[in-house]
């Protein structure tokens, strides 16, 4: 295995070990994965956000989103409201959502936070940096796959 080889498939592991940390958290809270992202992005978006613009900071296909969403509606821990054009709904908390909130994703992002106060500002800024720049590096050089085989 040469060195490039040995670095992705550390990196791979890393980034699956993330997503199990944060697939268990989302559990532990008694959360779907997608209920979860969906009450996550609501916090950092501090209010009120689209159905869409929640796709496109979450990274799930619209269907999954939407159906996440009707659960949640159904519980009582959303609203969906529809805004100038029908076909965008606007997502609000209820209280009992500002509830389950700040006992599963507000104790998520309280958790993020110490762990990045936990590094040094440089070691912060050369995280994202590298990380951020390896990403749209990836992103660049896969947008030649056109799904043919």
């Amino acid at each position: 295995m040469n060195e490039i080889s040995k670095l992705l498939t550390d990196y791979n592991s890393i980034i699956k070990e993330n997503d199990k940390l944060y697939r268990e958290a989302a559990k532990a809270l008694g959360l779907a994965d997608c209920a979860f992202w969906i009450l996550y992005a609501m916090r950092e978006a501090s209010g009120s956000i689209t159905q869409r613009d929640m796709v496109n900071m979450n990274y799930f296909p619209p269907q999954t989103i939407n159906s996440a969403l009707k659960k949640l509606e159904t519980e009582g821990y959303v609203e969906l409201r529809t805004i100038s054009d029908k076909r965008k709904k606007q997502v609000y908390l209820t209280p009992d959502g500002e509830q389950l909130a700040i006992h599963t994703a507000d104790r998520v992002i309280a958790i993020e936070m110490e762990t990045m106060a936990s590094l040094t500002p440089q070691e912060q800024q050369a995280f994202l940096s590298v990380f951020r720049k390896y990403t749209d590096l990836l992103k660049k050089n896969l947008s030649v796959l056109d799904g043919s085989k």
